[in-house]
């Protein structure tokens, strides 16, 4: 960015006057967009644009269904000007840029990162009236009048988008049983929404500023639509965006019942649970596909950064989300698993020779010492990444041949092989009541999230509802 700070001065000159970029830095996060905070002159702004290609001076592909950054930024002009919380818009950049495509906005007081809004005790008081702030704001973002919109957004049901994520799925060439059940069941009980109204569709922590007395602005507006609210609704009870706080549906902060209450109250609609339960399976698949589509995108060389790599394994999580929302619909849990995986494994013999996983581990030891502890800013963030994907090897490498073994086992148990069982799943949601087959998927589910995420917190659920 350092080499484009005369256009960013020429931008911010053309809107706000003479003055100088200053403190320019990478924000941390942002897997689909870049964002860097800097100063011009009194003011404290911040660039949102498309990532570069590493090395190639292109501009990455936008995600998939996300509306053009001219588009978010008239929509976001707007709300600001209903009053809605979210930025103000400063400037956007020019098309053809050196800057690529995106827009300023003013920064917004207030904290995003979920793991201090969640766990920090002086936003104590502001996680008390959080759902009840976060229901009056999404309440009120559904009550936009969608005909004045000065912006053209895009319309979609709850079929189109299902057919459309099956379609990246099948794209995406990905044998998932337990992505073929989900899909079996949502096709199966597709809702026809009551009202169409304007969505946000990435409403949760993370695309949150809150400060001490609550909720300061609504970001990330690029999956914004025309749709059903009850999306919305759901979606912060999407369980990977708990960050750890499981039993608290509604990000975290909150239970389900409280946040459907504070929701109704502030819009004075009656909120039908059986559209929110249905959306949550699929809020809950969407990011499963997601996740696909990003882990693609380091493969094709698009956006070649090891977070891409990491996401693309963040799958497995979803899968063991699945099973948990989907056991309510098959008659239970089932019989508990008699033979758990274990963050270690108990099978697994240490040969006198040093092992390729302690390679790693003592790699990843010295990356927390050594890469970690020294890095500054956005490389913080990216060292941290890239010592998780460390970690992630070293347990495929000492886990994964007993695991592959034991679903090979399995499979031939049950007389079929993986492509046969997402066949039979997704022609019949009921094929899931067969014991044998439920129980595969659990041990399958938890397997994978073993080896890629032993301390998510829905394995712990899962291990606790599963197992004797």
């Amino acid at each position: 960015m350092e080499e484009h700070l005369d256009s960013l001065t020429a931008i911010c000159a053309a809107s706000l006057g003479p003055g100088e970029v200053t403190q320019l830095r990478q924000l941390s996060g942002g897997a689909s967009m870049e964002s860097w905070r800097f100063q011009y002159g009194n003011r404290d702004l911040v660039l949102r644009r498309l990532p570069f290609v590493d090395g190639s001076g292109a501009l990455a592909d936008n995600d998939v269904g996300a509306i053009p950054l001219g588009t978010q930024a008239g929509l976001i002009d707007h709300l600001f000007q209903a009053g809605i919380r979210v930025p103000e818009v400063v400037a956007a950049l020019p098309p053809g840029g050196p800057l690529g495509e995106g827009f300023i906005m003013a920064c917004v007081p207030g904290e995003a990162l979920p793991a201090r809004l969640l766990n920090k005790p002086e936003f104590a008081a502001a996680r008390a009236g959080l759902s009840r702030q976060c229901a009056r704001e999404l309440a009120a973002i559904h009550a936009i009048n969608i005909h004045a919109l000065p912006v053209s957004m895009p319309s979609q049901s709850p079929r189109q988008l299902l057919e459309e994520q099956e379609r990246f799925y099948r794209q995406y060439g990905s044998s998932n049983p337990v992505f073929e059940l989900a899909f079996a069941f949502l096709a199966a009980r597709c809702p026809e929404p009551s009202e169409y109204c304007l969505v946000h569709a990435d409403f949760r922590m993370g695309n949150f500023l809150v400060d001490t007395n609550g909720l300061t602005a609504v970001l990330d507006w690029e999956l914004a639509h025309i749709g059903d609210p009850l999306r919305d609704l759901s979606f912060l009870c999407t369980p990977s965006w708990r960050f750890g706080h499981y039993a608290l549906e509604a990000g975290g902060f909150a239970t389900l019942e409280d946040w459907l209450a504070d929701y109704a109250e502030a819009s004075g609609k009656t909120v039908v649970r059986e559209g929110v339960d249905w959306w949550l399976v699929f809020n809950t698949l969407w990011w499963g596909v997601t996740c696909l589509r990003m882990g693609s995108t380091y493969r094709d060389g698009s956006v070649p950064t090891v977070e891409r790599t990491v996401i693309g394994r963040r799958v497995s999580e979803v899968e063991v989300d699945l099973l948990l929302q989907l056991a309510n619909y098959r008659g239970g849990h089932g019989e508990p698993l008699q033979s758990p995986p274990a963050d270690v494994d108990p099978e697994l013999t240490v040969d006198h020779e040093i092992s390729y996983a302690e390679v790693v581990t003592a790699l990843r030891g010295w990356a927390m010492s050594q890469v970690v502890a020294e890095a500054q800013a956005h490389a913080v963030f990216e060292a941290r990444v890239a010592n998780n994907a460390l970690g992630i090897v070293s347990r495929a490498l000492q886990l994964g041949p007993v695991y592959e073994a034991r679903q090979g086992q399995r499979l031939a148990a049950l007389g079929t092989t993986t492509e046969a069982l997402c066949e039979w799943l997704r022609a019949d949601f009921s094929r899931c009541e067969d014991a044998p087959i439920w129980d595969h998927l659990r041990l399958l589910a938890l397997e994978r999230l073993t080896v890629d995420q032993p301390k998510y917190a829905g394995r712990g659920v899962a291990l606790q509802q599963w197992c004797s």
